[in-house]
């Protein structure tokens, strides 16, 4: 019989909350363009990503470009969690007596 817990690491967990945050956000944010608290919520989740947005300029388009950033950076983000959740923790040598 298997004894491991279903989340071996907090990783998991913390993985699968920030990529279910990082749908709504994103979702939610091109769902309801006009909400600034979805859009920030998506801003902030996506960091440091989302700092590039700074160089957008306000052209035509410009609300597309930006929440294809948003949900690449959230995508980049949850990649590097779930990275850390799912690598094999370092094996460790015996420290030797001198």
């Amino acid at each position: 019989m298997d004894t491991r817990p279903i989340f071996p690491s907090w990783w998991r967990a913390g993985a699968l909350a920030y990529t279910a945050a990082g749908l709504v956000c994103v979702v939610s944010s091109a769902a309801f363009p006009d909400s600034e608290t979805a859009m920030l919520a998506a801003i902030t989740g996506a960091l440091p990503w989302s700092l590039a947005l700074l160089t957008l300029d306000l052209a035509p388009g410009v609300a597309q470009t930006a929440l294809l950033l948003l949900a690449g950076g959230w995508a980049v983000n949850a990649a590097f969690f779930w990275w850390l959740a799912l690598r094999r923790p370092a094996h460790r040598l015996p420290a030797q007596d001198d």
